[in-house]
């Protein structure tokens, strides 16, 4: 079934590429704004498999828009193990397509550094995605990505539910399923995860996001992971 994906993604990135709108009709001074996100976390899992305890991060973020309905997001972000080795650095890029107010569809590229990392090596991913609105709170996403080094799929299916506390706040639920291929000695259904977070904000610019995660493996409860944070973000 993994194999059709490379056919997703071909069918996916013409669609994506094919402006809406005559380059006459986009605005001459095109969109741009950006987020940093610095975080500290105790424990971080990667698709899975928890590859260090408490640690600390930096995101940084920019949505261009690049024509009528066709946004490119571009980011990247650097997180450290606190009293140990572990490090990250990654690289993104994410071209995706507002078709109508149901469903919008992606790309994405990401380079990943791992430094002590036990078994995950260095690698470039690449994938597809579609995400569907069912309403001004709530979408599902379902995507499919390739790890180019480890030569193995990765899958997932997810919802995302938020409401709105207040003018200044907000609750959000992430939650997901994921599936793997040959992907590091797992393969089929991966975990059971997600994120319940809650979004304060300051003013227009600067907001404080505490949360708490988890990963449940499906095939070995001694795998499970729970781990909770605090996001610092700020708009420019």
């Amino acid at each position: 079934m993994m194999s059709r994906f490379p056919l997703l993604l071909l069918v996916l990135w013409p669609a994506l590429l094919v402006p809406t709108a005559a380059p006459a009709a986009i605005d001459e001074e095109i969109p741009l704004g950006a987020e940093t996100v610095a975080g500290v976390r105790t424990g971080y899992v990667y698709r899975g498999f928890d590859l260090a305890d408490a640690l600390t991060d930096f995101q940084l973020e920019t949505e261009l828009a690049v024509a009528q309905d066709v946004f490119l997001n571009i980011g990247g972000w650097v997180a450290s193990e606190l009293g140990d080795d572990f490090t990250e650095a990654a690289f993104f890029v994410d071209l995706r397509r507002t078709m109508n107010e149901f469903y919008t569809l992606g790309a994405s590229a990401s380079y990943h550094d791992f430094d002590d990392a036990l078994f995950f090596r260095d690698t470039t991913d690449v994938g597809a995605f579609i995400t569907m609105f069912h309403a001004n709170d709530l979408d599902v996403t379902f995507g499919a990505y390739r790890d180019i080094v480890a030569e193995a799929w990765y899958a997932n299916a997810e919802a995302g539910w938020s409401y709105r506390l207040s003018d200044d706040a907000y609750f959000g639920l992430l939650t997901g399923l994921s599936w793997v291929d040959d992907y590091y000695g797992r393969d089929g259904i991966n975990d059971f995860y997600g994120r319940a977070t809650v979004t304060y904000n300051i003013n227009r610019l600067i907001s404080l996001t505490p949360f708490f995660g988890w990963s449940l493996e499906i095939e070995d409860a001694d795998g499970d992971e729970y781990f909770g944070g605090l996001w610092f973000e700020v708009l420019f």
